[in-house]
């Protein structure tokens, strides 16, 4: 899933949240371990047999073995053993091409392209996810191609390609909305954030208050949490400064219960930016030695840096 583009939807390298398995009745593997900024697709291939189609009682012996590949592939993804993850879920993928198994072929590929993303090669993450979006031989899911668009708007989005980052978003809203999926006020964060990267900070605002409302009512705190971290980026660039304080402290509070490591010094960061703009030089310094502090626990070099600058610039060597 790639580096942070863009700071509140994407806490770092190492932070996730399954997708795509939002059809009501289907099994969900929501590997919640804190990788790819992108989106968590990985694991998404809670590969039971009726996730989008009719339940199916039996299971055969080339559906077994796929499901558990996949699963041994999501282990070793978590464990940052990217090449053991690939090799897996090209196989978990060949069986299900085998079987013509459609939620098996929509799951490996999703699981592929998210991997791909996060090792950097955002070339054949685009062709994993093109091939359920196109029309071809086999008809995948609204939800499939939901999350599909979802991932291919985050690859545009690396390449700061906005419009068509905001275009595929928008395709994944819609597919989200037909199959009345759960995903839509995580996609909406996706559209604030396009949106603040773009510079129209009033249609960020906007979107990260509609996604507020949607994430609340769904009850998915990490969205929530996303929601309130965008709202206050956009708080803190306008100089609403009281307001982005209250939102990334209460975005902090969800990232805690989560045990969200890196999001977690995000909000601190961000906290600590505020309360240096406001001319509150100490509580600033306590906030960025609770960053570097959580950093440091996590064996986040990346962060442990970001923190360590922040310290100095307020004039405290260290």
């Amino acid at each position: 899933m790639s580096t942070a583009t863009s700071a509140g939807n994407k806490a770092g390298p190492r932070d996730r949240h399954a997708v795509w398995r939002d059809a009501p009745g289907c099994r969900r593997f929501s590997a919640a371990v804190g990788m790819v900024a992108l989106l968590g697709l990985v694991g998404a291939a809670g590969l039971l047999a009726g996730c989008g189609g009719s339940k199916q009682v039996y299971r055969s012996a080339p559906l077994e073995r796929e499901i558990e590949l996949n699963r041994k592939a999501t282990t070793a993804f978590e464990r940052g053993q990217h090449e053991k993850a690939l090799a897996g879920y090209r196989e978990a993928l060949r069986i299900s091409r085998a079987i013509e198994h459609v939620d098996g072929i929509a799951a490996n590929l999703l699981d592929l392209a998210a991997v791909y993303r996060v090792m950097g090669d955002g070339e054949k993450a685009a062709l994993a996810a093109e091939e359920i979006l196109a029309e071809g031989k086999l008809t995948f899911s609204p939800v499939q191609r939901s999350s599909a668009a979802y991932l291919r708007a985050l690859l545009f989005m690396d390449q700061n390609a906005l419009a068509d980052a905001s275009r595929l978003a928008a395709q994944a809203r819609a597919l989200c909305r037909e199959s009345a999926c759960r995903s839509e006020g995580r996609i909406v964060n996706l559209q604030a954030r396009i949106a603040f990267l773009a510079g129209d900070r009033a249609a960020a605002l906007a979107a990260a208050l509609e996604a507020l409302a949607l994430n609340r009512e769904a009850k998915a705190d990490e969205e929530t949490a996303n929601s309130l971290r965008i709202a206050a980026d956009v708080r803190s660039v306008l100089g609403e400064l009281a307001k982005a304080q209250e939102g990334y402290a209460e975005a902090l509070v969800l990232d805690k219960k989560l045990g969200l490591a890196a999001k977690i010094r995000l909000d601190l960061i961000r906290l600590g930016d505020v309360a240096a703009r406001m001319g509150h030089d100490e509580d600033a310094r306590v906030y960025y030695r609770r960053a570097l502090d959580a950093s440091r626990g996590a064996a986040d070099e990346p962060g442990t840096a970001e923190a360590v600058e922040r310290i100095r610039g307020l004039g405290e060597l260290r």
